[in-house]
């Protein structure tokens, strides 16, 4: 099973995104943050095999989010979504 974070402010892409991964044989959607800043305080705590990541979020940048991300776990891949 791989384990998928989002993170996406828009509510209709992010529920429905993880309505696709959870509808995917081998997929579970773990977790999904609504911007970047409640992401770094709680998505390792659902511990995610990879995290899937708008660029254009309010306040701090999906970009930014990642940099901050990759400093705690760098081995975690995060796949940018535009």
């Amino acid at each position: 099973m791989i384990n998928v974070a989002i993170v996406e402010d828009n509510v209709e892409i992010r529920e429905g995104l993880a309505v696709l991964i959870n509808g995917s044989v081998g997929f579970h959607c773990v977790a999904t943050f609504a911007n970047a800043e409640d992401a770094l305080l709680d998505l390792f705590k659902a511990r995610p095999d990879v995290v899937l990541m708008d660029i254009n979020l309010p306040r701090m940048s999906g970009i930014e989010c990642t940099r901050r991300l990759k400093e705690r776990q760098p081995d975690v891949p995060i796949m940018m979504l535009t």
